[in-house]
């Protein structure tokens, strides 16, 4: 069975979506090792640091082809939009490949090859005001095609796949397959990333369990500012509480300039810290040493941060909205993201309640473990074999 993976629209710096990819493949390589029974084509971005030294990794376990195309030109959204409409279905066509899979909206259009694509969220039609213009138009136009010309569609948790029916009224619930994303359980390397913990505190003067956590791409839809504001409260209720800091992980995207005239505002620059993208065991040794971790967005189609810290064994503070209380269950404090006063009361109650605060960690250790890449990718495997012998049929 021979399958493409179109892998080239994932960014360079790998958050959300990325970590999905990442990890998918990671997990798909391991899987087909043994037996083999599929052959893999990867179109990457020739630049891109992360895959393609997975995916050498795996060049000798199974069947894995990996085709490189030039980031150069196909990093920028029309020359890549070229190459998955024209490209990508001309070179599956001579390889003879049996199915398509985009990790990322959209799909070739104009072939007869079966395609899958995986949908994240809506926040595309959900909440456009937070979205740039031009990436507006692109995916609210091709997405409608991607779930009319898609053989399947994976979405990451119920929720996504009820906001996806309530758009798309016509679309057959039974074209969806809901896989949850994973977690890697990395608090068990916690004594490996020593090292990393202390190059890390010493870049940005943080002391262990000295400060609250968030993770995410400086945007709207992650309430950055609600963050800040009840932060900024939780300052003011006790002197005790003026020692934590705020660390705020994550590449700049859009419209983020707000979130940094609130924290001058409010006069926070000296403990409000904005460490920018950073590695993933940069990312791990800042979850394994926080004293809570804080998502309060305002939408999710999964919410993968919050799984990470879970893993980490530190307390989630998260939204009661969209997928987050799916992916959450009952082992994170849930709020109304609209309402920060409810952010600064959770995080205060964290602060004043040891019992409290190591149940949630427990409890949130126990959720995490419930979520696997392992699992993610078998269930995605089975899904293309299940489509591949449908149509041999």
């Amino acid at each position: 069975m021979k399958i493409a993976i179109d892998l080239t629209q994932i960014a360079a710096d790998k958050t959300g979506v990325g970590i999905y990819a990442v990890n998918l493949v990671r997990e798909i390589c391991k899987l087909n090792s043994i037996p083999g029974k599929f052959h893999f084509f990867f179109f990457v971005q020739d630049n891109d640091d992360e895959f393609i030294p997975l995916l050498n990794e795996f060049a000798n376990a199974g069947k894995n082809t990996i085709l490189p195309i030039k980031s150069s030109i196909f990093r920028k959204m029309l020359p890549r939009f070229f190459f998955e409409q024209v490209i990508l279905p001309r070179q599956c066509r001579k390889a003879d490949i049996d199915l398509i899979f985009s990790t990322h909206y959209t799909i070739p259009y104009f072939t007869r090859i079966k395609r899958v694509v995986a949908f994240h969220d809506m926040t595309f039609y959900l909440f456009p005001k937070l979205h740039q213009g031009i990436k507006k138009l692109y995916f609210k136009t091709l997405i409608p095609l991607s779930t009319r010309k898609s053989s399947a569609i994976i979405t990451v948790s119920e929720s996504t796949k009820k906001d996806i029916l309530s758009r798309f009224k016509r679309l057959d619930p039974d074209k969806m397959k809901v896989i949850h994303h994973g977690v890697v359980p990395f608090k068990e390397k916690q004594k490996d990333l020593d090292h990393t913990w202390e190059k890390v505190a010493g870049r940005f003067q943080l002391s262990e369990r000295g400060y609250f956590l968030f993770v995410g791409t400086l945007e709207p839809r992650k309430n950055i500012i609600g963050i800040v504001e009840a932060f900024h409260q939780v300052r003011q209720t006790d002197e005790l509480y003026k020692k934590y800091k705020l660390v705020i992980v994550g590449k700049k995207g859009w419209f983020y300039n707000e979130i940094f005239e609130t924290v001058k505002k409010l006069q926070l620059e000296e403990v409000v810290i904005f460490t920018g993208y950073v590695s993933e065991e940069e990312k791990q040794a800042l979850l394994l040493n926080a004293f809570l971790f804080v998502y309060p967005s305002f939408y999710e189609g999964f919410g993968i941060p919050i799984l990470e810290a879970m893993a980490a064994g530190i307390p989630v503070i998260t939204s009661n909205v969209s997928a987050l209380p799916e992916v959450a269950g009952d082992s994170a404090l849930l709020v109304n993201p609209y309402h920060w006063q409810e952010i600064s009361t959770a995080m205060l109650r964290l602060l004043s309640d040891q019992a409290a605060y190591k149940k949630l960690a427990q409890k949130g250790l126990e959720r995490a473990g419930k979520f696997s890449w392992e699992e993610t990718a078998a269930k995605t495997l089975d899904l293309f074999e299940k489509l591949i012998t449908n149509r041999n049929k």
